[in-house]
């Protein structure tokens, strides 16, 4: 840090905050460098001995995969641990070490060469995909990959917890290894030029309650080691050489923040209530086994989606058994009981998945052959996963949601798949729940029209804001010169929403809405009004949530939402609700102003 600071020493960046939390320390700038890999031809008398030496390096890296996940499980809990059970799997799928020493073998190359190009496949495979969750497993790839390398090349592992003094980390990108090694102290936090939300550098910094922020361009190169730095994960935000001033500020945000997280906490167990006494229902959204437990720590009555993707990606080219799916689901009903989970059949396609399993490419993937439609044209596929769903009903509260459900026919079409694997499941003598729910996500236009329809097929709806919103305003949320007409409280899709919620309320079927919509204060209030009884959400987002709901009244959301109603455009609306909430309970906000 210069001597002498000036006001043109201060510097702040904005990234995404993937971990809650304000952190203050000195800049340590971590590089990493992997010793570079050369393609090295050998001999036919040389290629068993270098699969050898390929396969040799992998036991030793599963052995200390397994050692970090015993480690990780002592000190964090399984549901953590369980991340390196699954890179731990990947070096011991057999599929992976194949391709290695295949490359090894047909090419005559050296390990390290053939184990960069398969790693390069895999990542690139990864990477291609448009669904969050699934293009950030490239982190896990890479991961274990240079772990591997590591062991080929002889070279001792960097332990980041060596560092002697309270620091931010700054880097490139962190592995899933590098940040289980930190502990909160001496290090308080990082930022990263690169990573996702999903995430497992992410989740295991959520777990750490570390601040983290990732996607900052260029950040190894616009701070200088020892500078002083801020981490702002509730804002997204990096603030180099603060005033003593800011300082002074961050350090009373942090305070202030951890008073009102307590008493958010402390409130789990109360029911999510409003003052008048109207009794909403508040779930969370999860893609991981291991969130469960994040789930019930913030309240969650229940998991009101669980995002099945996750299961088809894998580094084999294999889809998952119906034993690997049913292992998952009875995991999840017995994690989640007495509450119910809600499981949404296999939600990928287009760019994500349709490639590998169709082995063609479409013009407009996400209008194409994706969730559903994809499905119910690979029946095989679809029916081991409706097979392991239904068998682990019989262990748990847990109901089926189908995605992207545009009319009455396609309904009716996956419902006849599932009584035919009912009566397979008869035949076998395999019990089940013959009470099981099935559901659908109300996600495209057609089907929020048509909802009463749709209400006397279904036993409930989700409705799901993300796509309803992108489908209706015609709009691909990614495209950054058209992301301002990514309006959640435009008149038309509050329009649709409230016809969704009246259908099922005439119908007798639960509602419940698990967009980004669902958890935003300002828009729960309206929607509130509208009727929404169930909200499902990121876990961590519940305690504020619940927060807001206890300190509104449901008549007067209600006036609210009758009047936003009557509004032309979204701006309208939204300075609307924020002008009545500040005007008749202020204090329902207030955690989301810390």
């Amino acid at each position: 840090m210069p001597a002498a600071q000036t006001r043109s020493d201060i510097r702040t960046y904005k990234g995404v905050g993937v971990s809650p939390g304000i952190a203050i320390g000195r800049a340590v700038i971590v590089e990493k460098r992997v010793a570079s890999v050369y393609r090295v031809p050998i001999r036919d008398e040389e290629v068993a001995a270098e699969v050898t030496r390929f396969l040799e390096s992998l036991e030793k890296t599963r052995d200390e995969l397994l050692e970090l996940k015993a480690k990780v499980s002592r000190s964090m809990g399984d549901e953590y641990a369980q991340i390196f059970e699954a890179h731990a799997m990947i070096v011991g799928d057999a599929s992976f070490a194949d391709k290695v020493a295949q490359k090894i073998e047909n090419e005559q190359v050296n390990a390290e060469w053939a184990l960069a190009e398969v790693q390069e496949e895999l990542q690139a495979r990864f990477a291609s995909f448009d669904d969050d969750y699934l293009r950030e497993r490239v982190a896990d790839v890479k991961d274990v990959a240079e772990r591997v390398l590591v062991n080929l090349q002889g070279v001792a592992h960097h332990d980041l917890s060596e560092i002697a003094h309270d620091v931010i980390i700054i880097a490139d990108d962190l592995t899933p290894s590098d940040t289980i090694h930190f502990n909160r102290r001496p290090i308080v936090g990082f930022a990263t030029e690169v990573g996702g939300r999903t995430s497992h550098t992410s989740i295991i910094a959520k777990s750490l309650f570390m601040p983290a922020v990732i996607g900052v361009p260029r950040l190894t190169k616009i701070v200088d080691n020892d500078e002083l730095v801020i981490v702002d994960g509730y804002e997204g935000t990096i603030l180099i050489n603060p005033t003593q001033a800011m300082i002074a500020e961050y350090r009373s945000r942090v305070s202030r923040h951890e008073e009102a997280e307590q008493k958010l906490l402390t409130n789990r167990e109360l029911a999510a209530m409003t003052k008048d006494n109207h009794r909403v229902s508040l779930q969370a959204n999860i893609e991981l086994i291991e969130e469960v437990g994040d789930a019930v720590k913030f309240g969650a009555e229940g998991i009101g989606l669980y995002r099945s993707e996750f299961l088809y990606i894998s580094t084999s080219p294999d889809l998952p058994t119906e034993e690997e799916h049913f292992n998952i689901y009875r995991k999840l009903a017995e994690g989640t009981a007495p509450n119910w989970c809600v499981i949404r059949t296999f939600d990928l396609g287009g760019k994500k998945l349709a490639r590998e399993v169709m082995g063609s490419k479409e013009d407009n993937p996400v209008l194409g052959l994706r969730a559903l439609r994809l499905c119910m044209q690979h029946r095989d596929m679809f029916k081991t996963q409706l097979r392991a769903l239904l068998r682990a009903s019989a262990f748990g509260k847990i109901k089926i949601m189908f995605p992207l459900v545009s009319g009455v026919q396609e309904l009716r079409q996956v419902k006849t798949l599932v009584r035919e694997i009912r009566l397979e499941l008869d035949a076998e003598g395999i019990p089940y729940n013959r009470e099981l729910q099935i559901g659908i996500m109300i996600e495209v236009p057609s089907a929020a029209v048509i909802a009463d329809l749709l209400a006397t097929e279904a036993d409930f709806f989700a409705i799901g804001t993300n796509d309803l919103i992108q489908y209706s305003l015609a709009i691909d949320r990614g495209n950054e010169n058209v992301s301002y007409l990514y309006e959640p409280l435009h008149p038309a899709l509050l329009r649709l929403i409230k016809g969704v919620i009246d259908a099922g309320k005439r119908a007798g079927i639960p509602v419940s809405m698990c967009g980004e919509m669902a958890s935003d204060p300002i828009y729960a209030i309206v929607l509130l009004g509208l009727g929404l009884e169930i909200f499902s959400m990121n876990p961590s987002s519940i305690p504020v949530l619940k927060n807001v709901v206890r300190s509104v009244r449901y008549k007067d959301c209600k006036r609210i939402a009758e009047s936003a109603l009557q509004k032309k455009t979204a701006q309208e609306i939204e300075e609307y609700i924020i002008e009545s909430v500040a005007m008749r309970f202020p204090e329902g906000l207030a955690s989301k102003s810390l």
